[in-house]
């Protein structure tokens, strides 16, 4: 009997171990889900940029992107200090929403998810940093 408790106690102390995740880290993919991630940087980096300096966007730290997919389930994921990304979803049909007050230029806001699949979705965002018109 004491065998038999101290087997069970191993076994379920070993399924415990594989499934933790340290914080901080991202699970690999399996089988039914794919890996998307991406940098997301804005544009133009500041009000008057130096002639034949070219800015190719300044990285947008700590904006969170929600994956909303069928059946009113919500992946989020927020970028790091780089403006990258990375997050593993189920297969399926999502629509990315950054949450920000700027427009996006370029990245795919409805996104194809294959299982198995790496998918690179970048975004281009307008800071909409403008000079001051002049007054009249």
């Amino acid at each position: 009997m004491m065998r038999q408790a101290l087997l069970g106690a191993t076994l379920l102390l070993v399924a415990a171990c594989g499934a933790y995740q340290f914080p901080g880290e991202t699970p690999s993919p399996t089988p039914a889900t794919a890996t998307v991630n991406g940098r997301v940087v804005a544009v133009p980096c500041s009000p008057v940029q130096q002639a034949g300096s070219d800015c190719a966007g300044r990285p947008v730290q700590g904006l969170e992107l929600d994956f909303i997919g069928g059946q009113a389930t919500s992946f989020s994921v927020v970028t790091d200090a780089s403006g990258g990304y990375r997050i593993n979803l189920p297969a399926g049909q999502y629509v990315v929403k950054l949450k920000t007050y700027m427009r996006v230029l370029k990245g795919a806001q409805n996104l194809t998810v294959t299982a198995g699949a790496l998918i690179t979705d970048d975004f281009l965002l307008d800071s909409g940093i403008r000079v001051p018109a002049p007054q009249a």
